[in-house]
């Protein structure tokens, strides 16, 4: 029942050193300037592209700090599929918020 997990100081430094990297990423897309004339589609690339960096961030911490790794894939299935819809819930209410904006 015991699973090798091997070197996990070495696998937590890669998770750090990923989640710096794509927390830069993140300053520099919110950062990016869009066209004044894109109004809020702009807004809404801003918002997109910070959530998408969020997911893998979070994709990346779960699977590593909380050793979704080395657990069964169901329960792997169980722990994604909720974070997953959180998130298109998430933002499908923020794209309808903002469509509401527009319309």
């Amino acid at each position: 029942m015991g699973h090798d997990h091997g070197n996990v100081i070495k696998e937590y430094m890669k998770v750090f050193y990923a989640l710096m990297i794509l927390t830069l990423l993140t300053v520099g897309a919110a950062a990016m300037p869009f066209p004044h004339d894109w109004g809020t589609p702009g807004d809404i690339l801003h918002v997109t592209i910070g959530v998408v960096i969020a997911v893998i961030k979070v994709i990346a911490v779960m699977y590593i700090f909380m050793h979704l790794k080395f657990d069964n894939p169901m329960i792997r299935f169980f722990v994604y599929v909720p974070v997953f819809l959180f998130f298109v819930l998430s933002f499908a209410l923020n794209f309808l918020e903002s469509w509401a904006y527009v319309h």
